[in-house]
This record gives structure tokens, sequence and C-alpha cells, in this order.
């Protein structure tokens, strides 16, 4: 279900584990020089400027994380990560906003992975999907 729905798609103790590892497998694989920052529950509208991919959601949806690079106090996007339950792969509704999700991204030629929340907690997992994101494979 969706949060403007007031129903969480997974638990805060989860999103907040997930985070951590996201922010801990970053730290790790990166070149000090690059710095990167994660946000959580980002409006969809906040990380693109135009709604060019002319979906809905494009004003009312969020990410449930994005990364930025940070050059020069500049935030840039460079990868959306969203948490995915069961409901991603049941529920019409769900996939229906994901596949939204996804043509926005497409439009503007961001990436987007969807990690299952099985492996939210799963360090080495995130590390390997970061790793294969920042290696091009």
């Amino acid at each position: 279900m969706s949060r403007a729905l007031g129903v969480k798609p997974f638990t805060t103790e989860m999103e907040e584990a997930f985070l951590q590892n996201l922010r801990h497998a970053l730290s790790n694989i990166l070149i000090a020089r690059n710095k990167y920052e994660i946000q959580k529950e980002v409006s969809i509208a906040h990380v693109f400027s135009e709604n060019i991919a002319r979906e809905d959601l494009f004003y009312s949806g969020r990410f449930d994380f994005v990364v930025y690079q940070v050059i020069n106090k500049t935030k840039l996007p460079i990868l959306v990560i969203e948490l995915d339950g069961k409901e991603h792969y049941e529920k019409e509704v769900v996939m229906a906003r994901d596949k939204k999700k996804k043509a926005i991204c497409e439009a503007h030629n961001m990436q987007i992975l969807r990690v299952e929340n099985a492996y939210a907690r799963r360090y080495n997992y995130i590390k390997d999907i970061l790793i294969k994101y920042f290696s091009g494979k």
C-alpha cells in the first residue's frame, strides 16, 4: 500500500537498517574524492526538474532512496533505489505505480534499482549491487 494511503510498505526499522547498510556500502566501495549523500522518501518532483514522462505520479509520488553525488555543494541525483515487499508483485495498484516510477526514471535517463525487503538487512548483497552499478556491469 502507498504511504499516501497511510500504510507503510515496510517497517521503519527495516528502512533504517537498509539506509545504514547502503551508506556503509557506499563508503566502502567508492573513491574517497567522490562525495555521496543518500536521502530517503524523496519527492519525485524534487529529483527531476520537469515531468517529461507526463506521469501523474510525478507530483505526488516519492522514491524510497535517492543517491546524490555532491560536487561543489551541488547535489546531482545519480541513482534511485526502491525497497519492494510482496505487495509490489501481487497488488495491481502498486505494480502500476512502480511502472510509472520506472517510466519517469527512464525518461530522465536515471537508473532505478529495486531491492526486495528480504535483502534490506544484507550488507554484502547491497554492496554487490552498488559495485555492479558503479562499475557499469
